[in-house]
């Protein structure tokens, strides 16, 4: 789960703590923090500081979930997920989203 949002919002901590719950949880402010397919600077769910995680999109995953904070623009959103797009080929927006 990637959860979109500034760090300091309590807002959007509190999603990233409830997607935590049940799911690998990334919280990152902007698309940018998501360096490659297999890096992505976040902060953790209940955590201080950002990280850098490796591995953090397996191959293998097929749906990816995306939140963000109320006060998040949807240009943010619309970049995070052009971003995760760019990172899985040929893969399309509704497959990675879990549309059907």
């Amino acid at each position: 789960m990637i959860v979109i949002g500034g760090y300091n919002s309590s807002n959007t901590n509190n999603l990233a703590k409830i997607a935590a719950g049940f799911t690998p949880t990334f919280h990152i402010e902007d698309a940018a923090a998501i360096r490659s397919a297999d890096e992505i600077r976040h902060k953790p769910a209940g955590g201080k500081e950002e990280v850098l995680t490796l591995g953090w999109c397996p191959p293998a995953a097929r749906t990816v979930g995306i939140a963000a904070g109320a006060s998040t623009p949807n240009n943010q959103i619309g970049e995070t997920i052009d971003r995760i797009v760019s990172f899985r080929g040929k893969m399309s927006l509704e497959t990675l989203l879990g549309a059907h």
